[in-house]
């Protein structure tokens, strides 16, 4: 019994070694090119985010624009005129934070394009 336990430990302890002794290189290539894609799709998508979020923004004003003047006037003016400050600042704070992350992700992809892949055991 105590020889068929030690022999199966021995087994999965060499098995260990020879999975942690395996060049990495092969899968850090394919790797690297996998997320280097998924920085510069991730830097896209903020790009098209913060697009949208700027378009809402210049609807919002225009739809300000368009309100009759008797919007503006009465018990809820006030109500309304911080309603829409407050929309265009959240809005204006989203188009910050996706452009922000939209030129994170472009760095890391550069950088990723320009380091050269060397983690071979050599």
């Amino acid at each position: 019994m105590k020889t068929a336990t030690a022999q199966t430990f021995t087994v999965i302890f060499l098995f260990t070694l020879l999975l942690g002794a395996l060049p990495v290189s092969a899968f850090a290539a394919g790797s690297v090119q996998q997320n280097n894609a998924n920085h510069s799709t991730l830097a896209q998508h903020y790009k098209e985010q913060a697009d949208e979020y700027q378009a809402r923004i210049e609807d919002e004003i225009e739809a300000v624009r368009n309100k009759p003047s008797t919007a503006f006037l009465g018990r809820n003016a006030k109500h309304f005129k911080e309603h829409v400050v407050f929309k265009l600042h959240q809005l204006e704070m989203a188009v910050e934070e996706n452009l922000e992350k939209a030129a994170y992700h472009e760095k890391m992809a550069a950088e990723q394009t320009l380091q050269p892949v060397s983690l071979s055991s050599n």
